[in-house]
């Protein structure tokens, strides 16, 4: 009886330095691409079972419901987590950054740094709702699954 007290209590210990895995079935059915639609169309982000997340938008005369992720423009990314039941995301938009430095090679570098956007974080908490194999909703808004 006392080893049996002790086992219940070590895997008590465990659990509550291990995190309980709790979150692991949540975790898993955030993974994958969700949409959300915007006044002039629909975007993507893409959550992946390594934490990283981005956020993109499709070409202005495509349908975002029907494209693959390939064909996003991704203007935002970083790291998601859970937090109980709260989705934390950390973006930042390097990405947008990048894609204007690439774009603007061939203007002289007073132009180029005077339009340069400037680096900006979030940091973004959402308390998920519900969650299944076609929504994830959250107090305020939610998204729709890609796949």
């Amino acid at each position: 009886m006392l080893r049996a007290i002790k086992l219940v209590a070590f895997a008590s210990i465990l659990a509550v330095f291990t995190g309980c895995g709790d979150s692991r079935p949540t975790e898993r059915k955030i993974v994958g691409a969700w949409s959300w639609t915007y006044i002039e169309g629909v975007g993507r982000m893409v959550f992946t079972a390594d934490h990283r997340v981005k956020e993109g938008f499709p070409p202005e005369d495509k349908d975002g419901r029907h494209l693959p992720d390939d064909q996003f423009t991704y203007l935002e990314s970083g790291t998601w987590r859970l937090e109980s039941d709260v989705l934390v995301t950390e973006v930042d938009n390097q990405p947008l950054i990048d894609r204007y430095d690439n774009t603007s090679r061939d203007e002289p570098e007073e132009i180029r740094q005077r339009h340069r956007p400037a680096l900006k974080k979030e940091i973004l908490r959402q308390k998920i709702v519900k969650i299944d194999s076609k929504q994830m909703v959250f107090e305020k808004g939610g998204l729709d699954r890609v796949r």
